[in-house]
């Protein structure tokens, strides 16, 4: 029976009991309301029927102290204790009305209908405080309708009922049912925070005195005002109550006229309630969860006042009781149906989760029934002193409503970007942001002002950030460390800002050449002949202790650039020596070279040594090799330079040197990345290359080359076009083809989750946590991990074509095991994304859509199904990926799955030892399988 109704009710099991019990609550809440509304409303207008203004002043004042009482106790008492407590004292509030309602004493109707419009707005209240906190997000959009339509069938219900009762006996006995009902709300209450524990969990301590948590009215409003949301909200919420407190005068005087007796007027009031109640449910069943699933609050905000000001107009021009029956039953009809689900969803991306019982009480109680002490003073204004009918009320009323639409179009706004606000302080954001080798304005002159009085480590540490990628960077505050009294620190500024080609500092190096450390002073000795084209052997006096080395490459830069063949042949020939030396200086000198050769034209004869250095055994000479091509952009040694990118402690100099060349790279790294005989350890750094250069050529080759066989290759291609997408969106491919790649990933996933669910159908749902304790087999979890990386790809993809940053908080959200962070990752995805965008992603990472669903959807989406194990093996076995190939390999053999003996023979393993080895097993465990079957009976 159960399982039906969950069914039924679109509710999942582990949902059915919290949302029954919010549904019981909210029905006898709301049958108490208006019941009590019936009657007292009937009793107060027999008794003062010229006083409906001052009462609707006096309960704003009542409902503002109970109000200020309950939000000093939330501070103080458990939330459990605190909605028991205020319950038991409205049922007892109502006994003892009755009682004195038997001494005759008249003052009682003003304290009925008071205390009627108190209980209605804590008693709901509590109960959607209660929903907020028990349900996430996601849960709420669905449970919402079921929980709200208690709600609306207690109205009709407790409407027919009253009507039936006050024709047998008197009004004022149902005060002493609806004590019962309220005493039978606390006990739900209980029952609420015994079968919710785990939710409830934070709610049933005593509440700790947090300095965040405000604890009174000032602190309160002081909240609501440091948010423009919550502002926002209880705008709203005051306006429409205003303007629903005008609509509810103008039926009741109508009414009252119609019906002078006392108990015909409160069975009018509540048979009118039952069927509009009656009405009310069927469009919270068929039709609130149907609209917020489908359009969201978007829509649903404004359906309400439209309705409303149709309304008031109508009454405008018609004053009678038929059309104010229309009006008031718009009213019943939708603003405890369509527009109370949708104003309660605006709470739920508000945090901390404790800050909502003080806020809720404060809007939904005290700014509610002050906004009716607003529209009491409204009425008493136009209605008893301007002497306004209750038709020409429209007029005041259509002004209200009109900032109703007004405030919602602002809620509306502000709705995505307190969703993205909440996902961020919910999830931590792990990504860190490349720098690509340039440092930001603000990052450099921190760097420049620790300088100063830094220490020596710290400063080379700083310096480091300048070498970054090995971009030249130059900086005031490197030319001041020209006279540090660390040589290493003189040393390495010198080289910034020499290779930043930076002139004005030539009066300073020339005094570095007289420095006490020699690797300073060949420093300045290269930076002189660089850059001012004097001849070294002058620069130096006849006697130095500089390396042989360091002289004989300032010679060879000053005879290069003189373009005479005999100053050629003799650079020729120094170079030369510097090349073959031997001894413990030999890779210095031939790091030397290679550092000579980029400070000599690009077309000069010596050039032709660089492919030699470039395939030198020693790093430091390569990496200086790599600089010098860069810095000369030599075509000849472009292969070269690429193939550097495969190794991992040339790969800083490499891509330096790429960037260097520009858009002259871009050919020969676009031909690189799509030849697939290339080593793929080259491949995979090239996408990070393009993005570097920056250029419309490198974007068009990354978009072009998006469709790779290597999943891993795809990734970096789609993560540097994320990086090109931060530096110029102008860059970035069409949309349409953003989009194909985008449905091409999302096919590849569920082809991966058609296969794992065929495999192990127990990694999916409440089996799930058992895999993760590390019980699963090794083929189930590799294809956890291929699908986890498809899902980063669905959203790096997402990011080239919607805000990154809203996108990588909502994969954050969704990835973390916060159910109420995934929620409200997946509210901003539906806000965020076009509708068929969405769809690929919520049926994939939706935790509430079940396995059959999603595998039907993957079924239409790739036109393919996987029916078994065997086949899901089968299609592993081909796969282009050698690791699921080795598993799949692996779990044939563990499993003893003879059927698949022959595509095991059929299988391409390529000289590859790991599939060698794992088939060679494979292959002895289903022979000796057949071997034991082939053995006779004894």
């Amino acid at each position: 029976m159960t399982t039906y109704l969950e069914k039924a009710l679109n509710l999942r099991r582990h949902e059915f009991v919290p949302a029954s019990i919010l549904f019981s609550y909210l029905f006898l809440s709301l049958a108490t309301y208006i019941m009590g509304l019936s009657v007292g409303t009937a009793l107060f207008l027999s008794a003062y029927p010229d006083n409906l203004p001052h009462v609707m002043v006096a309960t704003a004042l009542v409902v503002a102290a109970f109000t200020s009482v309950y939000i000093r106790m939330s501070s103080r008492v458990r939330l459990e204790i605190l909605i028991m407590a205020s319950l038991a004292f409205f049922a007892l509030s109502f006994a003892l009305f009755w009682w004195m309602t038997l001494l005759h004493l008249k003052v009682v109707y003003w304290l009925i209908y008071i205390w009627v419009a108190l209980a209605g707005a804590m008693g709901p209240m509590m109960g959607w405080t209660l929903a907020n906190l028990v349900l996430t997000t996601r849960e709420a959009r669905r449970v919402f309708g079921f929980i709200g339509a208690g709600a609306v069938l207690g109205a009709p219900t407790s409407g027919f009922f009253t009507a039936f009762a006050t024709r047998h006996v008197h009004p004022e006995l149902l005060l002493l049912l609806m004590t019962v009902m309220l005493g039978a709300c606390a006990v739900l209450v209980r029952t609420l925070f015994a079968k919710s524990r785990e939710r409830l969990a934070e709610m049933s301590r005593r509440p700790a005195p947090a300095a965040d948590i405000p604890k009174n009215f000032r602190e309160i409003w002081a909240h609501i005002r440091s948010s423009h949301f919550l502002v926002l909200i209880t705008a709203l919420t005051a306006i429409g109550c205003a303007s629903t407190t005008i609509i509810g005068y103008q039926f009741s005087i109508i009414a009252k006229d119609a019906f002078p007796n006392k108990a015909q007027l409160a069975s009018f009031f509540a048979l009118f309630s039952g069927f509009m109640g009656a009405a009310a449910f069927l469009v919270q069943m068929l039709l609130t969860g149907r609209l917020l699933r489908l359009l969201g609050i978007r829509v649903t905000l404004f359906v309400t006042p439209v309705v409303f000001l149709m309304g008031s107009l109508g009454l405008l021009f018609a004053p009678m009781l038929l059309t104010a029956g229309i009006l008031k039953g718009s009213h019943l009809l939708l603003r405890f149906t369509v527009d109370k689900s949708t104003t309660e969803l605006l709470y739920l991306p508000v945090t901390p989760p404790d800050i909502k019982s003080q806020l809720k009480p404060f809007i939904d109680g005290f700014v509610w029934r002050a906004a009716d002490g607003v529209a009491g003073l409204t009425l008493w204004v136009f209605a008893t002193k301007l002497h306004f009918s209750p038709g020409r009320m429209s007029i005041v009323n259509c002004f209200f409503l009109t900032g109703w639409i007004v405030i919602a179009w602002g809620v509306r706004r502000e709705y995505l970007n307190v969703l993205r606000q909440a996902i961020r302080r919910g999830t931590l954001d792990a990504e860190k942001i490349a720098t690509g080798g340039v440092l930001d304005s603000t990052t450099t002159e921190v760097l420049a002002m620790s300088f100063q009085q830094a220490g020596e480590q710290q400063v080379l540490y700083g310096l480091s950030f300048f070498e970054v990628g090995h971009r030249a960077e130059s900086h005031p505050a490197l030319r001041d460390l020209l006279e540090h009294s660390s040589p290493d620190v003189r040393q390495r500024a010198l080289r910034l800002l020499s290779d930043a080609g930076d002139r004005k500092i030539q009066p300073q190096v020339e005094k570095m050449l007289g420095d006490e450390s020699g690797e300073v002073r060949a420093e300045a000795l290269h930076y002189l002949v660089a850059h001012t084209g004097k001849d070294p052997l002058t620069l130096l006096s006849t006697e130095t202790d500089l390396p042989e080395y360091v002289v004989q490459g300032s010679v060879v830069v000053y005879l290069a650039r003189t373009e005479v063949p005999e100053d050629l042949a003799a650079a020729q020939m120094i170079l030369q020596s510097m090349l073959s030396r031997d001894g413990p200086e030999a890779a210095r000198s031939r790091a030397e070279a290679a550092r000579v050769l980029g400070a000599i034209p690009a077309n000069c004869p010596l050039q032709g040594e660089l492919a030699r250095l470039l395939r030198d055994e020693d790093r430091a000479v390569v990496e200086q090799a790599l600089l010098a091509a860069g810095k000369t952009r030599n075509g000849e040694v472009l292969g070269l330079v690429v193939e550097r990118l495969a190794n991992p402690h040339l790969l800083g100099a490499a891509r330096a040197a790429l960037v260097q060349y520009g858009d002259r790279a871009a050919g020969t790294l676009q031909e690189y990345l799509n030849d697939e005989n290339r080593p793929l350890a080259v491949r995979k750094q090239i996408p990070g290359v393009l993005a570097r250069l920056g250029t419309a050529q490198a974007a068009a080759i990354l978009s072009s080359s998006m469709i790779h066989s290597d999943a891993g290759l795809r990734f970096d291609v789609i993560k540097a076009l994320n990086r090109l997408r931060k530096e110029d969106p102008s860059l970035l491919p069409p949309n349409e083809e953003i989009s194909d790649m985008l449905e091409a990933e999302a096919m590849g996933y569920y082809r991966s989750f058609q296969i794992l669910a065929a495999f192990d159908p127990a990694s999916f749902g409440a089996a799930a946590s058992r895999s993760d304790a590390g019980e699963a087999s090794v083929l189930t979890r590799a294809l956890r991990e291929r699908m986890e990386h498809e899902v980063e790809r669905l959203f790096r993809l997402l990011a080239l074509l919607y805000p990154p940053r809203d996108i990588h908080n909502a994969y954050a959200g969704l990835t973390s095991r916060q159910a109420r962070v995934q929620a409200n990752a997946l509210e901003v995805l539906e806000h965020l994304l076009r509708s068929e965008h969405y769809r690929l992603l919520a049926c994939a990472l939706d935790p509430d859509i079940g396995l059959k669903e999603k595998l039907s959807f993957a079924e239409k989406l790739c036109h393919t199904r996987v029916d078994s194990k065997s086949e899901a093996l089968r299609v592993l076995l081909h796969s282009e990926d050698r690791w699921l190939r080795a598993c799949a390999l692996h779990a044939v053999g563990d499993l003893i799955l003879a059927d698949l003996h022959q595509e095991l023979m059929r299988m391409v393993r390529s000289g590859d030892s790991l599939l060698e080895e794992t088939w060679k097993w494979t292959m002895l465990r289903l022979g000796a399988t057949h071997a034991l079957r082939e053995q006779p009976e004894m």
